[in-house]
């Protein structure tokens, strides 16, 4: 998986960074994947990251991704929807919920 970030804009109103990335890959990224990379490249802690869109682009390998990084905690929770923080947050669990089942396999 290859990573590119296209556009990135400070929103300090918000305490975030908004960002578009650009994912080369051979299939459409998991979240769980995506927060776990983009964390390391960029040096946050995973929780601070929430992933907002997903756009496959037609007829290539990229998709289009809308990233959200937050300065810290307090502003995700004031801030952005439950249903967001819970679509970013299950996603965590189920791919180590997965992982668990594939080594007992």
């Amino acid at each position: 998986m290859e990573i590119k970030i296209a556009s990135e804009r400070e929103n300090p109103l918000l305490g975030r960074k908004e960002m578009w990335v650009v994912v080369r890959a051979k299939e459409t990224p998991r979240r769980a994947e995506l927060k776990t990379r983009l964390a390391a490249e960029l040096g946050v802690d995973e929780k601070l990251i929430i992933i907002d869109k997903i756009r496959t682009i037609a007829g290539t390998s990229d998709s289009e991704v809308y990233v959200k990084v937050y300065k810290d905690e307090e502003y995700l929770n004031k801030i952005e929807p439950k249903h967001m923080i819970e679509r970013n947050k299950v996603v965590e669990e189920n791919a180590e919920n997965e992982g668990q089942a594939e080594s007992q396999a």
